[in-house]
């Protein structure tokens, strides 16, 4: 079977990206616009498509996809884009993102890292001088520029694929484990297909109806409450609102700076205590504490609609290998705290995940390394222990090894901190930093 080898340039800004977005909603997006679209077909030939969107869907309509197999890095976006925009389908969907979580696991699995790893041309970063340009703001110069930058990244794409396919190599020792299954490619094709070829569809009518039930049970409770969303919202206040009831607020230890602080998680006893206060006034509050705080349904509901008003068809978000057990799928939480060596402020910063910059370096308890970037992966119930929220299943560090954060909390297990960065880990990071910028 013949492979082409294919990455879209596509319009982004500050606003408008992927650390700011999902996928699905960037695609489906009215801002949305193709720049290019970099190809390379099977006897090696590469072109260029640009062009209006009517003029790049006459281009694919004329191609017989069904003969090919479609070769990208993060398939799961361009395969979106060539599926939801255009209509192609093809008789095989390959990824060597995937493949680089299925073979090198946690570890960076960028298209540039792994072209690094494999000893290849190192990626362009023109891209970063195109924010905010569409294709009608480009001189024919830039245009070019960008082109190159798009078939390089092609051919670093279409390198990996033959040495990943072939091999399942560990650089570190130097072994090669034979080609890469096929089972594994069959899987990898089946979890890009149910997002760029999603099935399910959702009802938006019940959904509307859902999230006005979520928000009127939301109301009655602030109202049997007494209290505003404010003294609910902030930690001080809602501590007072407590006092005022002649309730002390519930504590805990923080692991991250071993010093008293509430224990106001709906997970902590404390807090569970409150829900069978036997005064009502403070199950009443403690109810709405927890109703206005924890706005998963309400957030997850509102996101349901959204995609059911964009498109109908839900694309199923489920990535192949992506947690550190091989396992489909991985995630963090929309507020975790992350610890980031920003170029922009040229320094150590704590960010929200959500608010990770593409050329900021993110801290792995031993040096600051370079990401793929965020991208929302859906919503999921979350458990909180020790001071780290994530599904019951989310892998955690213990003295007792690798265990999931829920069995981690039944067993009472201290969870291992990372060490911080020393200023030796900042000034290398202040190098890596220039270098990519450059």
């Amino acid at each position: 079977m013949e492979i082409v080898t294919l990455d879209f340039e596509t319009f982004y800004d500050r606003e408008y990206n992927l650390t700011k977005l999902t996928t699905e909603e960037y695609i489906r997006d009215p801002r949305f616009e193709v720049i290019m679209l970099g190809v390379r077909w099977p006897d090696g030939s590469k072109e260029v498509v640009s062009g209006t969107h009517l003029e790049i869907k006459q281009w694919c309509d004329a191609v017989p996809w069904g003969q090919y197999a479609i070769l990208c890095h993060n398939t799961l976006f361009d395969g979106a884009i060539l599926s939801w925009k255009f209509g192609v389908k093809p008789r095989v969907w390959l990824d060597t993102l995937s493949m680089g979580r299925g073979m090198f696991s946690a570890r960076n699995n960028s298209l540039a890292s792994l072209a690094k790893r494999y000893h290849l041309e190192d990626k362009g970063t023109y891209v970063m001088n195109m924010m905010g340009r569409r294709r009608s703001d480009m001189s024919p110069g830039e245009f070019k520029q960008y082109a190159e930058y798009c078939l390089l990244d092609v051919d670093l794409c279409h390198d990996l694929w033959h040495l990943m396919s072939s091999g399942w190599y560990n650089l570190t020792e130097g072994d090669i484990r034979g080609p890469y299954p096929l089972e594994e490619l069959k899987l990898i094709d089946l979890h890009i297909r149910m997002f760029t070829e999603p099935m399910l569809r959702l009802n938006r009518g019940k959904l509307e109806t859902h999230l006005a039930a979520v928000r009127a049970r939301k109301a009655n409770l602030l109202c049997a409450a007494a209290v505003d969303v404010e003294s609910l919202m902030s930690n001080q206040k809602f501590a007072e609102v407590l006092k005022g009831f002649g309730v002390d607020p519930p504590t805990k230890i923080s692991p991250t700076t071993n010093k008293p602080t509430f224990a106001f998680a709906k997970t902590d006893p404390g807090m569970k205590a409150l829900l069978e206060h036997e005064d009502e006034r403070v199950q009443a509050v403690a109810a709405a504490r927890l109703g206005v705080k924890s706005t998963l349904e309400e957030t997850r509901t509102e996101r349901f609609i959204g995609i059911a008003t964009r498109g109908g068809a839900f694309p199923v978000p489920l990535k192949y290998a992506y947690a550190r057990t091989k396992r489909s799928s991985g995630c963090l939480v929309a507020g975790t705290q992350v610890l980031v060596y920003d170029p922009g402020q040229r320094g150590v910063v704590s960010k929200q995940i959500v608010d990770v910059l593409a050329d900021d370096l993110v801290w792995d308890g031993e040096a600051f390394v370079e990401h793929e970037g965020v991208q929302f992966s859906g919503y999921r119930e979350v458990i909180s222990w020790d001071g780290v929220t994530g599904t019951p299943e989310h892998v955690v560090f213990t003295e007792s090894g690798e265990i999931s954060l829920l069995e981690a909390m039944q067993r009472q297990c201290r969870i291992k901190t990372t060490r911080n960065p020393s200023d030796d880990d900042v000034d290398s990071a202040r190098v890596v930093a220039h270098h990519l910028r450059k």
